[in-house]
């Protein structure tokens, strides 16, 4: 079969008309699979059919056969094998589980995919969002929340959503948009039956998280304890849904180009963040006004220990300016670097480190600061990677240096809106610029923001 690339497209910042409801993201966490030995409560007796949860989903979906529904639900007699108690209830698997099983922690049996014999007619335009992440999580926010700010019916759940209400969701949508998907029973479990009844199944990447790239992860290269082989395993098991796909979103082109050998609809949807949370041009400015007569401030955004390679780019310039300029500067590392910032503090005594905070937390930090620092090795697995730094710091004016590798060279223009730095020469002597002369910040400042106002945002007000 001839590939075709004009399925790989780029959706534009701007938004189409639409409006956000209230997103229906919810903490209740993951049912938990318990032993079959394990002890349970007796079958209550069946409730009113009206109340029933399967009575529900067939309501929602009145397309659907409704002995193909529980066929969907759950395999009954895998359920009724494992739990002899409601064998002898007389109450189907999917009543049990759905009305009882689930406080129970009765493990739910997917059925897998099933043959379909019959055509299906979705009324619901609704599109929902699923992530594996939990609420706090970068991969959340950015990738399921922000982005169902497009759509104008929309759902969005995180992965510690209750089973009943994640199941109810996909017999109310056309679409479900599953970011970075574990493998997990649960997981599996979601994806099967969204194609069971017909739901489009979307995988959305903001990584290279393919086997292939197993050797390039941050830490397999930074040392972290995981052998190559070992993540090749790990990324085997996080791409076996690839093939359930019916499309993909992707934040960058290089993964869509990663996945283009499965023939399926790629679209790219580069990161964005919402409009309310840019700074106010004034404030920034504010931060700056005194710039020349204090410390410079230097932030470090890391994120995780699997960065360390990423912290090596830079560490040696930072610890030459620590000897030379001691007094002119100081430096906070928001994350775990994975390095060791001791040396530096030998020299600097303005060192703060900081571990993982919320994502408003994060962006405090952040706006504290008068330069961030975004170095990143030249792999294949950072090629990859969003521009995210440079739009969390910019929507503060704070503009950043970074690694000139494709997203950061795309959104940068050096010298305008921040700047790009390759070598640890390079990296120094612009460092030491802006000691020697922090006003050029201000000017630095604004357009840092203005470009993120202009390309990296969205809107809840839409016309």
């Amino acid at each position: 079969m001839k590939r075709s690339k004009k399925v790989i497209k780029s959706i534009t910042p701007r938004l189409a008309g639409s409006t956000l409801a209230s997103p229906a993201v919810e903490t209740i966490e993951d049912i938990q699979h318990v032993p079959a030995s394990a002890t349970v409560q007796p079958v209550k007796p069946a409730p009113n059919p009206s109340l029933k949860f399967v009575s529900q989903v067939m309501r929602d979906r009145p397309d659907l056969d409704p002995i193909y529904v529980y066929k969907c639900l759950i395999d009954h007699p895998r359920y009724l094998a494992k739990y002899k108690d409601v064998a002898g209830s007389g109450l189907h698997a999917a009543e049990h589980y759905f009305t009882y099983g689930h406080t129970e922690n009765r493990e739910l049996l997917r059925p897998g995919l099933l043959q379909r014999t019959q055509t299906f007619d979705i009324k619901n335009d609704t599109t929902l969002f699923v992530s594996s992440a939990e609420l706090r999580d970068g991969s959340f926010i950015y990738r399921c929340l922000f982005r169902s700010i497009e759509y104008k019916h929309n759902l969005v759940y995180s992965g510690k959503t209750e089973i009943l209400k994640l199941v109810r969701a996909i017999f109310n949508c056309k679409e479900m948009i599953f970011s970075r998907p574990e493998k997990t029973e649960t997981a599996f479990y979601l994806i099967e039956l969204a194609k069971n009844i017909g739901v489009k199944v979307t995988l959305d990447y903001d990584d290279l998280l393919l086997p292939e790239y197993a050797e390039y992860l941050g830490h397999v290269r930074s040392s972290d304890g995981m052998s190559i082989e070992e993540a090749r395993k790990s990324l085997i098991n996080k791409s076996s849904f690839l093939l359930y796909a019916d499309s993909f979103h992707c934040s960058t082109p290089v993964i869509a180009k990663a996945l283009e050998n499965l023939e399926k609809p790629i679209t790219i949807f580069k990161n964005r963040i919402m409009r309310t949370m840019v700074a106010e041009e004034s404030r920034c400015l504010q931060r700056l006004a005194d710039v020349e007569s204090r410390k410079l401030r230097i932030l470090y955004l890391s994120g995780t220990a699997t960065h360390k390679k990423d912290y090596s780019v830079v560490q040696g310039a930072i610890l030459r300016l620590a000897q030379e300029f001691p007094d002119n500067f100081e430096i906070t590392f928001l994350g775990n670097t994975g390095g060791n910032t001791h040396p530096i503090e030998l020299y600097n005594k303005s060192v703060t480190i900081i571990p993982r905070l919320s994502l408003n937390e994060m962006y405090q930090v952040i706006a504290k600061h008068d330069i961030a620092l975004a170095p990143l090795e030249n792999t294949i697995f950072n090629s990859a990677k969003s521009n995210i730094k440079f739009i969390e710091c910019g929507s503060q004016g704070v503009p950043i240096i970074a690694s000139p590798l494709n997203e950061f060279k795309d959104a940068i223009t050096h010298g305008k809106n921040g700047w790009l730095c390759e070598t640890p020469v390079d990296w120094y002597n612009q460092l030491k610029a802006l000691i020697d002369n922090p006003t050029i910040l201000r000017e630095v400042s604004v357009e840092a923001r203005k470009n993120v106002i202009e390309h990296f945002t969205v809107s809840e007000n839409h016309e």
